[in-house]
């Protein structure tokens, strides 16, 4: 008897489930008004409610994660000297707020606030500058290009002993904004510009990803030494490269590559494995020609060793050979730096490469072999000579002779540096001059001596500007104007790649 109770309990309890679910359907049915039959959409609208979190379409998920996916940029001083800053000064067009510690104040537009680091009322606060919805905060207290620039987002202040860090807060399509301009003129075909939008993006996930800027707490910085933010406003054409490629990042089985970029090739890219000095190839950065191929004037070939002293001077030299990068004015250039004048400035230079990574720069030894040791005097600058040039051209090792001490110098960017015109005057591809570099353009050049009038020099000839490895702002313009898609630009820079929503990594 016991178990036929418990089983009419059962029966029971499941028969007041089913009323109570069929009343619970029965007022959902009310609430949606009366049912049309073989009311097919009717029938889908009801099926959703049951449904507390319907699955999202790809665009509005895309939309969410870009919403999220907010980037924290360090903001440097004018000239991009240094991340502290001594005062700042902002406004906004708008009305704004301060929140300090958690204290709001509002500020009405075009009242200025400072703060002034010497102030130490500001060690361990929390300073937020937050613009009206839609608005932007400028930067009174910064310069870019003779102006104030206006940011997006919000601004956060930390004290320091050496000045305030001062980072701007804002999603990662809005940062870009502001990115593909400075990097890229705007003047430049559209698709080039989608091109310089994605590779930007997908730089800035995995510097993002990588916390190395941590000791900060930033993302990245907005100079140069990862891509230049906000130096150029953001305009029209800018946003519409972004907006237009929106949340699109470029991967190699399923990870986002690193999308590196620069001015100008030398008619040639180089090896990621050359440029950085890896012990692995890298699979997406290979070098190789950059002949166009259906342009008449074509004397090149689709591959070439430039390894050589000789086969690389000549393809400097060469007539008649278009590249993409052939119109470009660095594209090629000439640099004389004195002898005395490098013999007087190199120990420095050498020492300031050494603190880096004493394994870079290498002494001679008596037997010939090149090892790591403290750095001795150079004396006077006899002979520069490329130890190694990889088959792009690019000088990758080179030997400077000196009177007292033979020095090898290894990476393209140690050598830039270490021959760097920081008085001469560099002549390039137009026939005008520019000062004052803190690094030869690159490292694809030939060097001779030339004497003239009992002075002696070393004449470096060359082409391009920047590291070489990666996509082409130069070339990227051109294949632009030549009709090349985005697509098709970057997988011709980056070979074996496949355009991915950041919603799918």
């Amino acid at each position: 008897m016991g178990k036929i109770n418990r089983r009419k309990k059962k029966v029971r309890q499941i028969r007041w489930i089913a009323i109570l679910t069929l009343l619970v359907f029965c007022m959902l049915l009310w609430e949606s008004g009366p049912i049309k039959k073989n009311s097919t959409v009717q029938s889908i609208k009801l099926l959703g409610r049951f449904s507390a979190t319907p699955a999202p379409k790809k665009k509005d998920a895309s939309k969410r994660k870009e919403k999220k996916l907010k980037i924290r940029v360090l903001l440097k001083t004018t000239g991009f000297a240094s991340l502290f800053h001594k005062d700042i000064s902002l406004v906004s067009d708008q009305k704004y707020t301060v929140t300090i510690d958690g204290e709001e104040t509002g500020y009405d537009g075009g009242k200025k606030v400072v703060f002034r680091s010497s102030d130490r009322q500001w060690k361990g606060k929390k300073i937020v500058i937050n613009p009206s919805s839609g608005k932007r905060l400028q930067m009174l207290s910064i310069k870019r290009q003779d102006r104030c620039p206006k940011y997006r987002g919000r601004i956060e202040l930390r004290w320091k002993k050496s000045g305030f860090l001062v980072y701007n807060i804002l999603s990662l399509e809005e940062y870009l904004y502001a990115v593909v301009p400075s990097e890229l003129s705007t003047s430049s075909e559209m698709e080039a510009l989608k091109a310089q939008a994605v590779c930007a993006r997908s730089y800035a996930y995995n510097q993002m990803k990588s916390h190395r800027y941590d000791k900060y707490h930033g993302d990245v910085d907005d100079s140069e030494a990862f891509q230049v933010y906000n130096n150029v406003p953001e305009d029209r054409r800018s946003r519409e490269a972004v907006k237009s490629t929106s949340g699109m990042v470029l991967t190699k089985d399923g990870k986002v590559v690193q999308t590196y970029y620069y001015s100008t090739s030398w008619g040639c890219t180089a090896d990621g494995r050359d440029v950085w000095n890896t012990d692995s190839d890298i699979s997406y950065l290979r070098g190789k020609l950059q002949v166009i191929e259906d342009s008449q004037k074509n004397m090149g070939k689709k591959e070439e060793d430039l390894s050589g002293e000789d086969a690389f001077l000549s393809f400097l030299r060469r007539p008649g050979c278009e590249t993409y990068d052939s119109e470009a004015s660095w594209y090629r250039w000439n640099v004389s730096i004195g002898q005395d004048s490098l013999s007087v400035r190199i120990d420095n230079l050498l020492s300031a490469c050494y603190s880096q990574n004493p394994y870079l720069v290498l002494t001679q030894t008596k037997s010939g072999k090149y090892v790591k040791k403290p750095l001795k005097p150079m004396g006077t600058v006899r002979k520069i000579r490329a130890e190694h040039r990889a088959d792009s051209g690019l000088v990758t090792e080179a030997v400077i002779v000196g009177s007292k001490n033979v020095v090898k110098i290894v990476t393209q960017h140690n050598i830039r540096k270490v021959f760097a015109p920081l008085y001469e005057k560099i002549t390039y591809n137009d026939g005008e001059s520019h000062t004052t570099m803190s690094m030869l353009p690159s490292a694809a050049f030939c060097v001779g001596t030339v004497t003239e009038g009992g002075e002696v020099s070393f004449l470096f000839t060359g082409g391009g500007l920047g590291h070489g490895a990666g996509l082409s702002q130069c070339g990227a313009a051109r294949m632009a104007k030549l009709g090349k898609g985005y697509q098709e630009i970057l997988q011709h820079y980056f070979a074996g790649t496949e355009l991915m929503d950041m919603i799918d990594i």
